[in-house]
């Protein structure tokens, strides 16, 4: 009990040191480090425009690219919607996904930084990115003011890092009118790290470890997951799950950055458009 407490302290006493430190130095932006101004985001501006953007065309529900297979289809000159099929696997009540940018180079720096460097002056110019996606979904799932449900930390990853990135972001867009926020997911202790694990390991590590805390509201029509990073959505579809069965009928995610996935047929396939 007492090298726990002691870590905790230490844990304490580090935060305060980061901050204290972050208070003297100068600001820096993320990507070449060199100076910004300190009342802007951490990102200079020629960085800002070399973010990974997503390539359109994409599938209509998880936003994967889908380069050469929808002109095969045939798509944009026949106003069908062409579906990747790698998101055939998500239940019925999560119904679409957004990020804009891809999950690498700078836009992957950047949720480092914010995550693990503890860099939260990113959070409103992140959300600020994400909030034209998340205004288009809340039309498609049918609520014009949708809950915004940042995923949840396990309490023991809450206490190490101090703050949560997801609900970091999802209170930035509720400052931007996107929707109400509302933390109505806790997390259960167990399961593995996700970053660096793939396929069927993620799936497992999130089954059955989302919980529905108290305070739900009486108007449960829609919600929003709010995450840094879309990956194989199995975080999304857990959180999806758990929040369908406290009576929400519809709920999209909604992401910083997500990463690709090959597409059968299409190994051309690199989901990057640049600017």
């Amino acid at each position: 009990m007492r090298a726990v407490a002691r870590a905790g302290r230490l844990r304490l006493v580090g935060r305060a040191a980061a901050a204290a430190f972050d208070a003297l130095v100068p600001a820096a932006c993320v990507g070449c480090r060199r100076g910004v101004a300190p009342d802007g985001p951490p990102l200079c501006a020629l960085c800002r425009s070399r973010f990974p953007r997503l390539a359109s065309p994409r599938c209509p529900r998880c936003a994967q690219p889908l380069g050469n297979i929808a002109a095969a289809a045939g798509a944009p000159a026949q106003g069908r919607p062409v579906r990747c099929g790698t998101c055939e696997e998500w239940p019925d009540v999560l119904v679409a996904a957004d990020a804009p940018f891809v999950f690498k180079g700078l836009a992957a720096r950047t949720v480092h930084a914010l995550k693990y460097d503890r860099w939260r002056a990113l959070a409103p110019w992140m959300a600020a990115r994400m909030a034209p996606g998340a205004e288009a979904m809340a039309s498609r799932i049918g609520g014009a003011a949708p809950w915004l449900v940042p995923v949840p930390l396990t309490p023991a990853r809450q206490r190490e890092r101090g703050f949560n990135q997801a609900a970091e972001l999802a209170g930035a867009l509720a400052d931007r009118g996107v929707g109400s926020l509302g933390s109505f997911l806790g997390r259960r202790p167990g399961g593995g790290r996700q970053a660096g694990v793939r396929g069927a390991l993620r799936r497992a590590n999130v089954q059955g470890r989302f919980r529905l805390r108290a305070g739900l509201p009486d108007e449960r029509r829609s919600a929003i997951v709010v995450d840094d990073v879309l990956t194989t959505g199995a975080t999304a579809i857990a959180c999806a799950e758990t929040l369908a069965e406290a009576g929400f009928r519809s709920v999209a995610t909604v992401s910083f950055a997500r990463t690709l996935r090959p597409l059968d047929g299409d190994e051309s396939t690199t989901g990057v458009l640049r600017p």
